[in-house]
C-alpha cells in the first residue's frame, strides 16, 4: 500500500501536513504533539539541518545564519544564509517540506511521495512555480497547488447554497476571496490580495513603536542582531499574549551593551498600542474585500457568512473591523491556523480517492498577456490573453504577426496585470521562436496561453507559415530552475539531511571565547526563568526541566564553557512555557 497524498500548508510563520485517514483529516504530529512547526530553518552546533522549533531557538544565538519566513522571498532571485551556505528560497523551503514528510512519515510508516501544497491566492506565477521547485527537491511530486482561501472554504462544508467571503490573514500574506457553494460544488468568483502583508509586518511596526521608547540607545539595539532578535520575539510574544488580556509587559535586561552603557528593556505594551499600530494594516486588507467584491459582481449585503482564517486573524480588531464594514455574520475558524492544512488535506484525499465529493472550481486572479506593438503608440502595450478571474485550467490562443519581411525571429514577452503599457505590468518571462526562414511581413504567429490547475502557465507561439515553435513554462522567469541546478539542489538537500564530517558547522564561538550578545542572551534566559518559576500553573515535569536548565546554564556561565549548548537547553525548556 502507498502513502496518501498528503495536503501541507507551507506557511510563512508555521506550517502543517495532513491526510485523509479512513474517510477523515487528520493533521500529522511532532513527537511532542504539536502539529504546527515552526517556518524557520538553521544549523545545529554539528552542521545538522533545524528546521522548526529547534531552529527557532537556534536563532536567538544565530540570527543571521538562520532564516524566518522564507515563504515572503519565493520568486526572489536572491540568496540566504543559513550556516556558513547561501541557499535560494526554494532550497531553504524544500528543508521545511522535508520536515513536514518527516512528520507523516513517522505516523504513517512510510514516506508520502506527492502532495497538494497551498499557496497564496495572489501568489504571482513566479512565486507559484518557486513552490513547485521547493516541492521537487524535496522528493515531493506536487499534484496540485490550491490557493489557501479556497482549501479554508473546503474545510467548512455546509451542504446548502451560500455566498462566502474567505478573509485569510497569516503571517506574510493576506488573501480574501468570494466562493459560491452549492451541494457538491464550489466556484470560487474572485480573489483579491497582499502577498506584502501580514503578521509579520505587525511584528515589524510593533517593534518600530518599542524602539521609539529607547531614545538615544535605539542605535545601539539596532546595531546588535542578537538584541534586535530578541526584540522581535518578545513583541511577539506579547502581541499573542494581548489578544487575550489588555495590557502586558516586555522585560529584556540586559538586551545589549555592559556596564554602564547596558540596555535593559522593561516596557509595558497594552492591546490599544497594537491595535493603533494595526490600523493602517487593516485598512489595506478591507481595501482588498472591497476590490474582491467589485471583481465577483456582488455587495456585501449579498454575502451569506465571511469566514476568518489565518493566525493573524484572532486579533480582536481584526473581527471587528470586518464586521463593521461588511455588516455580515462572522465566523472565526475553528482553528484559525490550520484551517488551509486542513482544506489542502481534504482535497489531497478527492485526487487519491476518497470519498469527499465536493467538486473545486478556482480562478485565476491576475489578467495574463502578451506584449506586443501597436502602432502609433510607443512602446509595448499589453495585448490580454487570458483574463483575470478565468476559470482554471484554461487555454486560450491569440494571433499575432511580424513586422517587417524575412523576420528572423519572433519574440514575445510575457505579463500578468491589469495595465494597458505592458512596462506598468509585472513581466514573467519570454517565448522566443528563433531561425525563421524567409517570410512576408506580417506573417501570422499563433501563441497559446494554457493555465494549469496549479496556476502555472505554460506558453507556446507558433510562427505559421513555418510551423517553427517554441514552447516555455513561463512561470519563473530568470529565477527558475533548469533541470541541471534542480538535480544540483536536490543532491545538496540530500547531502544536508544526511550531515557528515563534512557538513560545515554552525561556525558558533568557542567556549572560552563567548560572544558578548550570548552572554547577555544567557543570563535574560536565567532571569526570564526565574520570573515563569515564581508564577503557578506550571506542571511538576515542566518545573524541573526549567529548573534543572537555568541551573546548568548559570554553572557554565560561572566555569566559562558550554555556555551554547546550554542556553539552547534552556531556550528549548522555556519554549514549552508560552
Amino acid at each position: 500500500m502507498t502513502a496518501p497524498i498528503v495536503g501541507i500548508d507551507l506557511g510563512t510563520t508555521h506550517s502543517l501536513v495532513g491526510a485523509v485517514i479512513d474517510g477523515r483529516m487528520r493533521l500529522f504530529s511532532r513527537p511532542d504533539g504539536t502539529t504546527l512547526l515552526p517556518s524557520v530553518v538553521g544549523v545545529g552546533l554539528d552542521g545538522s539541518v533545524l528546521v522548526g522549533r529547534e531552529a527557532r531557538n537556534r536563532r536567538l544565538l544565530d540570527p543571521e545564519g538562520t532564516v524566518t519566513s522564507v515563504k515572503r522571498r519565493m520568486g526572489e532571485d536572491v540568496r540566504l544564509r543559513l550556516g556558513d551556505r547561501e541557499l535560494s528560497p526554494p532550497e531553504i523551503s524544500a528543508q521545511i517540506l522535508a520536515a513536514l514528510l518527516d512528520m507523516a512519515e513517522a505516523e504513517l510508516g512510510q514516506r508520502p511521495s506527492k502532495a497538494v501544497i497551498t499557496v497564496p491566492a495572489y501568489f504571482d506565477e513566479h512565486q507559484r512555480q518557486a513552490t513547485k521547485d521547493a516541492g521537487e527537491i524535496a522528493g515531493l511530486e506536487v499534484a496540485r497547488l490550491v490557493n489557501e482561501p479556497t482549501a479554508a472554504a473546503l474545510t467548512y462544508e455546509t451542504g446548502q447554497e451560500e455566498l462566502v467571503l474567505v478573509y485569510d490573514l497569516g503571517g506574510g500574506t493576506f488573501d480574501v476571496s468570494v466562493l459560491e457553494r452549492d451541494e457538491g460544488f464550489m466556484e470560487v468568483r474572485a480573489s483579491h490580495g497582499d502577498t506584502r502583508l501580514g503578521g509579520d509586518d505587525l511584528d515589524a511596526a510593533l517593534t518600530e513603536r518599542v524602539l521609539e521608547t529607547l531614545g538615544k540607545r535605539r542605535a545601539q539595539v539596532e546595531a546588535d542582531p542578537h538584541a534586535m532578535t530578541r526584540l522581535v520575539e518578545a513583541v511577539e510574544r506579547a502581541k499573542i499574549e494581548l489578544s487575550s488580556r489588555e495590557a502586558t509587559r516586555i522585560h529584556e535586561p540586559f538586551l545589549t551593551g555592559e556596564g554602564p552603557s547596558v540596555v535593559n528593556l522593561d516596557h509595558e505594551l497594552t492591546r490599544a498600542d497594537v491595535e493603533e499600530v494595526a490600523q493602517p494594516l487593516l485598512e489595506r486588507t478591507v481595501a482588498c474585500i472591497d476590490t474582491a467584491l467589485g471583481t465577483a459582481g456582488v455587495a456585501a449585503a449579498d454575502l451569506d457568512r465571511v469566514l476568518l482564517v489565518g493566525g493573524a486573524s484572532q486579533m480582536p480588531r481584526v473581527a471587528a473591523l470586518v464586521e463593521d464594514h461588511l455588516d455580515r455574520p462572522l465566523q472565526l475558524a475553528e482553528s484559525p491556523d490550520r484551517a488551509v492544512a486542513l482544506g489542502a488535506a481534504r482535497l489531497a484525499g478527492r485526487m487519491d480517492g476518497s470519498d469527499v465529493d465536493e467538486i473545486l472550481v478556482d480562478i485565476t486572479p491576475f489578467t495574463l498577456g502578451a506584449g506586443v506593438f501597436a502602432r502609433p503608440e510607443p512602446g509595448l502595450v499589453s495585448s490580454p490573453v487570458i483574463a483575470r478571474s478565468t476559470v482554471v485550467p484554461t487555454e486560450k490562443t491569440a494571433t499575432y504577426y511580424t513586422l517587417w519581411e524575412d523576420q528572423e525571429a519572433v519574440e514575445v514577452p510575457v505579463c500578468q496585470g491589469e495595465a494597458h503599457r505592458f512596462e506598468d505590468n509585472t513581466e514573467i518571462g519570454e517565448v522566443t521562436v528563433a531561425d525563421l526562414p524567409p517570410s512576408p511581413e506580417a506573417s501570422p504567429v499563433d501563441v497559446v496561453f494554457r493555465l494549469d490547475l496549479s496556476g502555472v502557465l505554460h506558453v507556446s507561439a507558433t510562427h505559421r507559415p513555418s510551423g517553427q515553435r517554441a514552447t516555455a513554462t513561463i512561470a519563473h522567469g530568470p529565477q527558475r530552475l533548469t533541470e541541471q541546478h534542480r538535480e544540483e539542489a536536490r543532491a545538496l538537500h540530500r547531502r544536508m539531511r544526511e550531515p557528515s564530517s563534512t557538513a560545515p558547522a554552525a561556525s558558533p564561538a568557542p567556549d572560552g571565547a563567548v560572544s558578548d550578545g550570548q552572554l547577555r542572551l544567557a543570563r535574560s534566559l536565567i532571569r526570564r526563568a526565574e520570573r515563569a518559576l515564581d508564577g503557578a500553573g506550571i506542571d511538576a515535569p515542566l518545573r524541573t526541566r526549567v529548573t534543572e536548565a537555568a541551573a546548568a546554564l548559570q554553572a557554565a556561565i560561572d566555569e566559562g564553557e558550554g555556555i551554547a549548548e546550554r542556553t539552547e537547553a534552556l531556550t528549548d525548556a522555556l519554549y514549552d512555557l508560552d
